[in-house]
């Protein structure tokens, strides 16, 4: 279930379930898994703003990998799917917030041609800071919907 791979993986910053329910609702196609042998192994979250002239701007909510599939390839084959999919669907910037002390995931979103916008302290509460990243893409068109993930509950 997402729900229990997002707990292993992001501990007390994990979404409450019923909030991983409303984003499989309302952004299902936003949502892509990893499984191997049936199991899950890695999401992704990321979705477009929602008001018209905001559509081309998306943020990447979650990119999560269970442990025992880390340094295997599975996250940056994650990410790269979800920009695909959102550059297919219109999108010219993507932004997100990663710990700083996760420098794991620094150099993925930089390989990935992400660069630091700023810096929050207290980003998601008290001690919880957080690097700002954005990436921008020249404007292109659409070419066509988008691939959609599945999602297990």
């Amino acid at each position: 279930m997402l729900s229990d791979i997002d707990k292993r993986i992001f501990g007390p910053l994990a979404y409450p379930r019923f909030v991983l329910r409303q984003y499989f609702d309302v952004h299902q196609r936003e949502i892509l898994v990893a499984e191997e042998s049936g199991e899950l192994v890695g999401y992704s979250i990321a979705v477009r703003c929602g008001s018209d002239d905001e559509r081309e701007l998306a943020h990447f909510l979650a990119l999560g990998v269970d442990t025992s599939h880390r340094r295997q390839g599975v996250g940056r084959l994650l990410a790269e799917e979800t920009l695909d999919s959102l550059r297919l669907r219109g999108v010219r910037r993507v932004r997100l917030a990663v710990a700083p002390r996760n420098t794991v995931a620094i150099a993925l979103y930089e390989s990935l041609g992400f660069t630091r916008i700023g810096a929050e302290d207290d980003y998601y509460g008290p001690g919880e800071p957080r690097l700002l990243f954005d990436l921008a893409w020249p404007h292109t068109e659409p070419a066509g919907p988008g691939s959609s993930g599945t999602a297990a509950y």
